[in-house]
């Protein structure tokens, strides 16, 4: 059983080169088969300059900014393991849940890192904004799609290759909403799901404001509920 892990790259000029680094030693020492496949996301900086020059992964990419889902999706289609796993460049999420996903491989078909999991750690913590928004879009996206899960933002997700397939090929949404409609589309199709716990860290680097985030992060929740038929032909 071999992972894809795909590794969305966007503006990550000051710390890819040390946290592939960081993976690529993590998985050695822990003798995970995984090819690593780094999509550079269209960034303005020289993000795709230093990820042609490391070693040991495969470095894709494209000129224009296509947001995290498109990166997502571009990388799922040059993945070649039996399951891909989508992480986050900082390693907000801590590699130890790459053993928790190999725990549930051949169980499930989606497998879901959870910060609200009851065995989850959280040394460092989101600011109270972040943590409210968060908290809205949990109990919006549960009602709306009739989920009942903790954490559907992590950005740490394993899915079965074929089912990952199937599912970008009715994908719609490439901003931070994508995760919500690869649940969905899971959802429907019968498609079996799990959450984990991780140990996540928040990025107290992140620029991305938490406001118009969520103004947008609603704005595809509506895109994602009104192709539920198409999600199904």
């Amino acid at each position: 059983m071999k992972l894809s892990i795909i590794i969305p790259c966007y503006k990550e000029e000051k710390d890819i080169a040390k946290n592939v680094a960081i993976t690529l030693s993590y998985l050695k020492e822990n003798m995970i088969d995984a090819e690593v496949i780094c999509v550079n996301d269209g960034s303005p900086d020289k993000t795709g300059e230093i990820l042609s020059q490391l070693d040991g992964i495969k470095a894709i990419g494209y000129g224009t900014n296509r947001g995290k889902g498109g990166a997502v999706k571009f990388g799922i289609e040059h993945a070649r393991g039996d399951y891909i796993l989508f992480m986050d460049a900082d390693l907000s999420t801590k590699l130890d849940a790459i053993k928790e996903v190999l725990a549930n491989v051949g169980k499930y078909d989606m497998i879901i890192g959870s910060r609200h999991h009851k065995d989850s750690k959280i040394p460092i913590r989101q600011p109270w904004l972040r943590r409210f928004m968060g908290h809205v879009c949990r109990k919006v996206v549960n009602r709306k799609f009739k989920l009942n899960l903790n954490d559907t933002q992590c950005g740490f997700k394993a899915i079965r290759l074929d089912c990952a397939k199937k599912i970008i090929a009715k994908q719609k949404v490439n901003d931070f909403a994508f995760d919500v409609e690869y649940i969905y589309i899971a959802k429907l199709l019968n498609m079996s799901m799990t959450e984990i716990p991780v140990t996540w860290e928040d990025d107290r680097g992140s620029t991305v404001s938490p406001i118009k985030s969520s103004l947008r992060f609603f704005k595809d929740l509506k895109v994602i509920k009104k192709n539920t038929k198409f999600y199904l032909e």
